[in-house]
């Protein structure tokens, strides 16, 4: 008799083991697409472990980085984020950073972040199988977008939705600034700045790399020459101050402010800007912008 009872038990343990794993799984996992709405019933837990709706967070407009702190991706991501809270917040846009499991308070201040944009769902829920995403929300908080692994989408609507707000400005105090931090940026105090958007994933880029690299010293001479990279790019020899561009925020915002569409937006990318922000003249071609610099 004992031998066929303690399998039968096991067999109903196992069971039972099984069925809490689903219904546990069924209840966490939400897979939020466009058009939904994020449910009251998913808490947001602040850094001192106060709870919040995200109906409690009165905005027209709201973007949820959504990230975990165990994935590499989503630690990688925070540039970004610290960027474009920077950049692009404004008062009809709050953004939130939803971290599945727990807020890594360490790596946010490193980052750059205030400890208030963050959030937690202490593994409670799941907004999404796939980290890094986020989510654009309107004012009912209802999904416009939902970004998957690129932001870049995202930051372009962001970027419409700023308006006439000239963030090409604030973008270049940054990228001077971070560059100034790397200690081997030098200011010629000409008053001019040669922003080289560059890029080395296509034809056109590698010919204009090779037209750049045999004069950069030159030019060197003549400007301070800061290139900005893609972070999906590698750093090259000539780029003595380098500023990485996450997703192309930095990109998109000078192409937004230059009245350059979307579909048209290209690398490489050459702006020389005065001592006071203004674009002085837009590049697309290397040799061009070789010439002009080396004629200043």
């Amino acid at each position: 008799m004992k031998k066929h009872v303690i399998p039968a038990v096991l067999a109903i343990v196992v069971l039972i083991v099984m069925f809490a794993a689903s219904c546990s799984d069924s209840r966490k996992s939400l897979e939020l697409l466009s058009g939904d709405v994020i449910p009251s019933s998913a808490k947001l837990f602040g850094v001192s472990g106060e709870a919040y709706k995200i109906s409690d967070i009165k905005s027209k407009y709201k973007v949820i980085f959504y990230l975990d702190s165990t994935n590499e991706d989503s630690m990688k991501r925070l540039d970004c984020i610290s960027k474009t809270i920077s950049l692009l917040n404004c008062k009809d846009i709050s953004c939130l950073i939803v971290w599945e499991d727990r807020i890594p308070v360490e790596d946010i201040q490193k980052a750059g972040i205030d400890k208030e944009y963050n959030y937690s769902l202490k593994n409670k829920v799941s907004l999404s199988e796939s980290k890094p995403n986020a989510f654009l929300l309107d004012e009912k908080n209802k999904i416009k977008i939902v970004t998957g692994y690129s932001y870049v989408a995202l930051l372009n609507e962001l970027i419409n939705l700023n308006g006439e707000k000239d963030l090409s400005v604030k973008a270049e105090k940054m990228i001077v600034n971070n560059v100034s931090k790397s200690g081997d940026y030098i200011d010629n105090n000409k008053g001019k700045t040669l922003l080289m958007f560059m890029s080395s994933g296509c034809k056109i880029c590698r010919v204009s790399e090779e037209v750049v690299s045999k004069n950069i010293d030159s030019m060197g001479k003549k400007i301070n020459i800061i290139t900005v990279r893609p972070d999906f790019d590698t750093r090259h020899s000539y780029d003595k101050n380098l500023e990485i561009d996450p997703q192309q925020i930095y990109f998109n915002i000078f192409c937004h402010k230059q009245g350059i569409q979307a579909s048209n937006r290209k690398y490489p990318m050459f702006l020389i800007v005065n001592n006071d922000y203004s674009v002085e003249k837009l590049f697309t071609d290397a040799n061009e912008a070789v010439k002009y610099v080396l004629g200043l």
